[in-house]
């Protein structure tokens, strides 16, 4: 049934009314400022407030207190609000009640961190260290966290392990692997006491033991030899990809030496007369040149300088690799005599490779020559210490045990138309000058020899045994230890021509070879208190000079030596023959 149209009635149009509606909500949003809504944040799992959260609606925002409460001004109900905080997800409520106190509740975000042994992934019993939120075990090794940031940093402990940290970025796991502590010991094999400030060098870094020979790894390498340096005893090796029991037992090492100049070592004759020694005698090590005194090198480097300079231009050992296994599978401890700064053939051929290292003659400025007509390299050139230094570090790599510094000092032993006072170095010298040019080589030198896994030591005139000086050629005992493994005096008595100190006048001296070694030797001993170095002598196995006493020395001047040697309980003795001659007796059968 249609309905009679009323007529007279104005039609109405939705647009007025939409506007009006407009203009209403408007006058809303200006004269009623809202209400101010009272609030407090809790975390939706535990209840417990929710600190420094942050509310906001379309007109307004603010930051709770640290107890989860906030105020936010200008809520016009049904605003919307949005609430968020460190650690937890954020949400969106709309305001029904301005008039209630409003309680959001927020989800935190949880993590689980999974603990685990770095070698075995086994679970281990880990804790947190300074966390505020609260951690649930949920089995071994297992804890969930929440709530958590965003990039915060965990702390774990756990007892046997180095402590580990892990940082969140939003995983669901976090699995942090833990390194165990690796305790390890070196020990004397003959005694079982540890042996203290032994070096460790591992992956690359170098360690020291404490005073009882204990030593931590922060992790265990999967391959490779730690290898353990302590004067006084053969290196130790341990084979890591083994993972074998970290004590190492080290060998004694009392060296009993003969030694091949640069010439000898190349001679069939002189290497079979060793190795005859080695199997029937008490000798046990070799001193062989590898750079002589002329500055020749007796097998060809691969140092580069060696080559520029004509170094390697006359060697005198064919097959190093098969000298060094042969002398190793006769029992041999091998050492490599490096002559330093009396290089002739650094000091006059540097100019080829852009090194001018030698010293000059103030008087002329050419090269200063001594006595042999050989130049000698100025010991503050930075190059003449990396040359030395690379040689030394390659000898041990190719199979050296041990690195001998010799003419270790300032040039002596000038000839007849010359002086040491005609000599010209690159920097002012004086005795502090000398001595630290020394040690600064010598610390750089035994970094990188002990690096490579072998020991260093240095020749001294016998007299540095006495000096409380540098003799004025830069070595002072008392500074240049420190920077060695062992320390080699050359108590050669027909050198003491000045006698000993308030004791033995010379030529006195010559005839008494037992007092001049045994007080030389304990003279010295002070020097080296608090030092790593062992003292081991050069021994005289030669006749007096034809110019002074010509005292013969056989079996019996040696005998007292060695016995010297023994009572003063040194590490060892080397016998010095310029020659390689080594049949005047004086050594014992096996």
């Amino acid at each position: 049934m249609r309905l009679p149209r009323v007529s007279g009635l104005p039609r109405l149009s939705p647009l007025p009314f939409a506007i009006l509606l407009v203009g209403a909500a408007a006058w809303y949003q200006l004269a009623f400022p809202g209400f101010t809504l009272h609030g407090d944040v809790v975390d939706s799992a535990s209840g417990q407030p929710v600190a420094d959260a942050r509310v906001w609606s379309a007109h307004t925002s603010t930051s709770g207190a640290a107890d989860g409460s906030f105020v936010l001004d200008h809520v016009r109900p049904p605003d919307a609000l949005g609430i968020d905080a460190p650690g937890y997800r954020a949400r969106t409520v709309r305001v029904t009640n301005p008039f209630e106190t409003f309680i959001p509740r927020l989800d935190p975000v949880g993590v689980e961190v999974d603990a685990v042994d770095a070698d075995t992934n086994q679970p281990i019993p880990a804790v947190l260290g300074a966390l505020s939120s609260p951690v649930r075990e949920l089995g071994p090794g297992r804890l969930h966290i929440a709530p958590i940031r965003q990039g915060q940093t965990l702390n774990l402990l756990a007892a046997g392990y180095v402590p580990a940290q892990a940082t969140f970025a939003g995983q669901d796991v976090l699995r942090v692997p833990m390194q165990p502590r690796l305790d390890g010991r070196v020990v004397d094999a003959t005694t079982g006491k540890g042996v203290p400030d032994a070096q460790v060098n591992v992956d690359g870094a170098a360690l020291r033991t404490d005073g009882d020979g204990n030593f931590q790894l922060t992790k265990r390498p999967t391959s490779g030899l730690l290898q353990v340096l302590a004067p006084g005893y053969r290196r130790g090796e341990l084979d890591l990809s083994q993972h074998a029991p970290l004590t190492i037992q080290l060998q004694a090492n009392p060296v009993r030496a003969t030694y091949l100049t640069y010439f000898a070592v190349g001679s069939a004759e002189y290497r079979q007369n060793l190795l005859n020694m080695l199997d029937t005698t008490e000798i046990n090590a070799v001193v062989v040149d590898i750079k002589g005194d002329y500055g020749l090198l007796s097998y060809h480097s691969n140092v580069p300088l060696a080559d520029k300079i004509g170094a390697n231009s006359s060697p005198t050992i064919d097959d190093l690799d098969g000298l060094l296994q042969t002398l190793h599978q006769h029992g041999a401890y091998v050492i490599g005599r490096i002559v330093v700064y009396k290089d002739n053939m650094l000091a006059r051929n540097g100019p080829n490779a852009g090194l001018d290292v030698g010293v000059k003659d103030r008087r002329t400025g050419q090269l200063w020559i001594d006595g042999e007509n050989l130049a000698w390299v100025d010991p503050f050139q930075s190059a003449a210490w990396d040359y030395n230094t690379d040689l030394a570090r390659e000898a041990v790599q190719r199979g050296f045990d041990e690195v001998q510094f010799d003419y270790i000092r300032f040039p002596t032993d000038p000839s007849p138309d010359s002086s040491i006072g005609d000599i010209q170095y690159s920097k002012p010298v004086t005795q502090d000058d000398r001595v630290s040019a020394l040690d600064g080589f010598l610390s750089r030198a035994h970094a990188a020899v002990s690096a490579a896994g072998g020991f260093l030591s240095m020749d001294t005139f016998g007299y540095t045994t006495w000096w409380d000086d540098d003799g004025g050629i830069g070595q002072d005992l008392q500074v240049l230890a420190d920077d060695i493994d062992y320390y080699c005096p050359m108590i050669y008595p027909s050198t003491f021509n000045a006698g000993l100190p308030s004791s033995t006048p010379y030529p006195e001296v010559v005839s008494r070879p037992y007092d001049v070694v045994f007080q030389s030797l304990m003279h010295a001993e002070p020097k080296l208190a608090g030092t790593r170095a062992v003292m081991r002598p050069w021994l005289q196995y030669f006749d007096d000079y034809p110019w002074a006493t010509q005292t013969r020395y056989d079996a019996p001047q040696i005998e007292a030596e060695k016995q010297a040697v023994a009572d003063a309980q040194a590490a060892g003795w080397m016998l010095w023959n310029a020659g390689s001659l080594f049949t005047r007796g004086g050594i014992d059968p096996k």
